[in-house]
């Protein structure tokens, strides 16, 4: 399957949350950057549902990556844009191991 190079054009951060105390012994979340690199994002879909009375909207999307020596897993985010997306699916793009390719969900409320 043939890859345009160029289409990787958006920049993206996989980031993770650690908890950690800080000086005064307190426990803090804190956000933690694992990787930053440059993917292919297509939205793949979007819905606007009602849950309890309040609306939302989530909308899922697609990003292509170069396989990176960094492990992603599922406990992890992607921030795109100043958004936060969970990470649904990692796959392994053709099976070549040159790209992966991570599907994720934006839940807004």
């Amino acid at each position: 399957m043939q890859i345009n190079p160029g289409s990787f054009d958006k920049k993206i951060e996989i980031i993770k949350y650690e908890v950690r105390k800080d000086s005064d012994g307190f426990e803090n979340k804190t956000e933690v950057s694992v990787l930053n690199t440059w993917a292919q994002v297509t939205n793949i879909s979007g819905t606007e549902i009602l849950r309890s009375n309040s609306d939302f909207s989530q909308v899922k999307t697609r990003f292509l990556l170069r396989t990176s020596k960094t492990e992603i897993n599922k406990d992890m985010y992607i921030k795109f844009r100043g958004n936060i997306y969970n990470i649904l699916y990692i796959n392994d793009y053709s099976y070549d191991k040159k790209y992966t390719e991570i599907m994720a969900e934006l839940v807004m409320k």
